[in-house]
């Protein structure tokens, strides 16, 4: 089944008073499990009114596409006159009618499921965690927390409480309902009423009974979250073990096969022999998985720092030409797949491999090679809407607006990025795993020459350096020379 989920987390609101802990943390863990199984995820975290309108509006204009729609939030939940309101950071919480009216009501999440013609909707709200709302008002309704709604046919909605309820915060990072949720997800071939009951089972437990997760269903068929697809890929053209190719037995006798556990010893002494007998392999003496692995072994190799595969990396079009076969080559396909997923076959996230990732995005517009930038595309499909690039066939490249504030330090001009657009949409934000840096309100500035601006928004946005383009502001005479002010602890992301 093709999957689409919306994830949102709203923690920080405009009044600090009203910030929650988890949700931000609960939004980006649920979706990175959503990826894992096989979701298109859109995770959009403290977002404004405005904003999760939009993103409302697109998720449910995209439902017909998919066999599954799912919507996730996490913040602060609120019933108004027998309506449910998320909350967002701009929210006006002084009185009922003013956060009623800048918040986002769930009757339009449930409107698109309804119109949709998609199988299975699921609606999950890990809200109403504690009330900051109930001093300022002059009648408690929040204190009713959210309503059961009407659940239209083929959906399924999931609260953190039973009704009357709070839900709790977790002892780490994520709240109690969302830590269930995390735990039980990847349990096999269960369906989704037994996944929601083990959850409930495991709230009740560590809230020492009370707090009870509740749903409200009209499914009609039988959905199961994971049914052993755990491996992230769209239809690969190679056996499981080959994806994730730590379970891949080297056990042919052949030169290909040799050359790979020379490759996999990390000794530079065997490896660089095993790197110069490449050139001796006919393409048609080996199978299609066999090149897709030593494809990922050779880009393991040059990771790891042995010049002689790093030599190879650097000379792609000359050394992959001789294993081109019938518009395939599957040795590119390994050194491509290798660069975005693991041995398990998982998604690397933030942390692929981008040393050679310029070399290989360089072949992107060669004809000769364009079967394997299709194929990495497709494998990289579900993860599109977190990723400001992905390698495809057409050379695209990646153009960001760097905005400057002009500043003087001892009579010098500096340039301070103040922010970085990508489509209109900012991509430049504070990362929340860099805490050194982000604790307090103060932000550090790393100094460099405009030139180096590139290879800086390279680095931390996972975009090869010969893709970036980089568009400044117009009314600046800004020159390779001029000296930059890049903000330490941030990122360049497609979502927060």
């Amino acid at each position: 089944m093709k999957g689409l989920a919306l994830i949102i987390g709203n923690a920080n609101y405009e009044k600090s008073e009203n910030n929650l802990k988890n949700p931000i943390n609960d939004a980006k863990d649920f979706a990175d499990v959503l990826n894992r199984l096989g979701y298109i995820v859109k995770c959009v975290t403290d977002t404004n009114q405005q904003d999760l309108d939009s993103e409302i509006d697109e998720f449910g204009k995209k439902l017909n596409d998919y066999d599954v729609g799912l919507f996730y939030f996490a913040g602060h939940g609120m019933q108004i006159d027998g309506d449910n309101f998320m909350t967002v950071t701009n929210t006006n919480f002084d009185t009922e009618v003013s956060a009623k009216y800048s918040s986002i009501t769930l009757n339009k999440v449930l409107a698109y499921m309804e119109r949709a013609s998609n199988e299975t909707n699921i609606v999950i709200l890990d809200a109403c965690r504690d009330n900051p709302f109930e001093k300022s008002w002059d009648r408690s309704l929040a204190l009713q927390g959210l309503a059961p709604m009407y659940a239209p046919k083929g959906t399924l909605i999931a609260y953190a409480t039973s009704p009357g309820e709070r839900a709790k915060d977790g002892a780490g990072d994520n709240g109690l309902y969302t830590t269930a949720l995390l735990k039980h997800i990847e349990d096999k071939n269960i369906t989704v009423e037994e996944f929601f009951k083990r959850v409930r089972n495991s709230v009740y437990t560590f809230s020492n009974g009370k707090q009870t997760s509740w749903e409200h269903t009209s499914l009609t068929g039988t959905f199961i979250f994971n049914s052993g697809q755990l491996v992230q890929t769209t239809n690969a053209p190679y056996p499981d073990d080959a994806i994730a190719d730590k379970n891949f037995e080297l056990s042919d006798n052949n030169a290909l096969i040799d050359i790979v556990k020379e490759l996999k010893t990390s000794n530079w002494y065997v490896q660089s022999p095993a790197i110069s007998r490449i050139p001796e392999l006919n393409v048609n003496d080996y199978n299609d998985t066999e090149l897709f692995i030593l494809g990922r072994n050779i880009l393991q190799t040059a990771n790891g720092g042995e010049n002689d595969a790093g030599y190879f990396m650097e000379d792609l079009a000359n050394r992959l030409n001789q294993f081109n076969k019938d518009g395939e080559n599957h040795v590119l396909n390994g050194l491509l797949f290798e660069t975005y997923f693991n041995s398990d076959g998982v998604f690397r996230g933030k942390y692929i491999k981008t040393w050679h990732l310029p070399s290989l995005s360089a072949l992107s517009g060669n004809d000769v090679f364009s079967k394997s930038y299709d194929f990495i595309e497709e494998q990289l499909e579900i993860f599109r809407e977190n990723m400001l690039y992905i390698p495809n066939s057409k050379n695209q490249t990646v153009n960001f607006d760097v905005i400057f504030e002009k500043q003087k330090k001892n009579g010098v001009p500096i340039y301070r990025v103040t922010d970085i657009k990508h489509e209109i949409k900012s991509v430049l934000f504070k990362d929340s795993e860099n805490s050194f840096f982000n604790s307090g309100e103060e932000i550090f500035y790393e100094t460099m020459q405009f030139a180096g601006l590139k290879t800086k928004i390279a680095q931390i946005s996972l975009v090869p350096i010969n893709k970036v383009v980089l568009a400044t502001n117009f009314d600046m005479e800004i020159n390779n020379f001029s000296k930059v002010d890049f903000p330490i602890g941030f990122k360049v992301a497609k979502n927060n």
